[in-house]
């Protein structure tokens, strides 16, 4: 049986991937933002969690005015990125747990 361990929560900015991409994570400008994942990053270490559930507003990867759905749950194997409006990342591909997603569906 599945045990959840916690949640965690970021904010919502899309510049953050040219920023990482470009590697400024350390610029005075972002230092003390990115110092905030630190414990985090350590804590889920520690974890080594095997399943992460993640919730996150899709908005501008895929759902539009033509495609609004109240709630959606991905299910598929993988998570290809989409063009933040930076064009492409160079990251491979989020992996999905398409099992486990049909059971949340299903359920």
């Amino acid at each position: 049986m599945a045990r959840l361990i916690g949640g965690i929560g970021t904010s919502h900015i899309p510049s953050l991937a040219p920023v990482i991409d470009g590697g400024r994570m350390h610029s005075e400008q972002w230092r003390s933002f990115f110092a905030g994942y630190e414990p985090v990053r350590a804590w889920l270490s520690a974890q080594a969690p095997t399943l992460a559930i993640v919730i996150y507003n899709d908005h501008g990867g895929d759902f539009f005015l033509d495609k609004m759905p109240t709630f959606a749950v991905g299910a598929a194997p993988a998570y290809p990125l989409a063009d933040q409006g930076w064009g492409l990342r160079p990251i491979a591909a989020a992996r999905g747990e398409l099992e486990f997603s049909q059971h949340v569906i299903e359920s």
